[in-house]
């Protein structure tokens, strides 16, 4: 018996020792500064540059969200979008896009909690999570799912609605054609990628329902647009969007 516990020990201890020395002689580096990394709570990226992350303020359009701007921009007030309104966290560059990166196309579950922690600490004043029946995450296509292993707006939403106890549905809202990625597309490519994209098996569990959609970067607009254009069918009372990050120009 003692040697099977030997057995098991020393591998492990091995194993541990390895991975000490391959710290002490490789450190890591903070993928947006490479400074080398000390003890940080957040992996992968030095405190110096988490704390640059820019927040975006008031004022901003009442309905699409832009910064410095009052009441409607130009563009809401001509040709308003399909939700009520849209808001995020905080502007997608630097230090935010590295982590969303790692997130979402390098599969680094570990920053979930971290960017939920974000997101529920800078919820916008005119944002409240309660006044929402159901949280619906942007949905992948099946296969992208099997790729990454997971929907990283499902897992945001999911830390979103814990503070509220707001019911999240992942299958309300389904993308049922599979698309290229958008994040590789222009402007007007994404839009002609994602029509149709979506769809709604039991459009009677959101009628007369407020709903707030979850998503990890609002861009362009068009993958929101095409989702709550579809949403729209089931009769919901409301429909916003909450998103971690967009784009300086978005």
């Amino acid at each position: 018996m003692a040697l099977k516990l030997i057995g098991l020990q020393v591998p492990s201890l091995l194993r541990d020792i390895v991975e000490t020395g391959i710290v002490f002689l490789f450190p890591a580096k903070c993928r947006v500064c490479e400074a080398f990394l000390e003890f940080t709570p957040i992996p992968y990226i030095c405190a110096d540059c988490w704390h640059d992350i820019q927040f975006l303020e008031p004022p901003w359009c009442e309905i699409c969200g832009t910064p410095n701007v009052k009441g409607l921009c130009d563009e809401c007030a001509t040709d308003p979008p399909p939700y009520g309104k849209l808001r995020s966290i905080a502007f997608y560059q630097t230090t935010l896009q590295h982590a969303i990166h790692l997130f979402k196309f390098e599969k680094k579950q570990v920053f979930a909690p971290h960017l939920i922690r974000l997101i529920n600490a800078h919820i916008p004043i005119d944002c409240c999570i309660a006044d929402y029946d159901f949280i619906l995450p942007v949905p992948i296509h099946k296969k992208r799912l099997r790729e990454r292993g997971f929907n990283q707006a499902t897992l945001l939403a999911k830390g979103i609605a814990q503070t509220e106890g707001v019911p999240v549905l992942t299958n309300t809202l389904v993308r049922h054609r599979h698309t290229v990625a958008q994040s590789s597309l222009g402007m007007e490519a994404r839009q002609n990628n994602i029509i149709g994209a979506f769809e709604i098996p039991n459009p009677e569990v959101i009628r007369d329902k407020r709903i707030l959609i979850v998503d990890d970067v609002f861009t362009t607009g068009a993958t929101v647009r095409e989702a709550v254009n579809e949403l729209w069918k089931a009769d919901p009372v409301e429909v916003d969007v909450l998103t971690l990050a967009r784009t300086l120009d978005a």
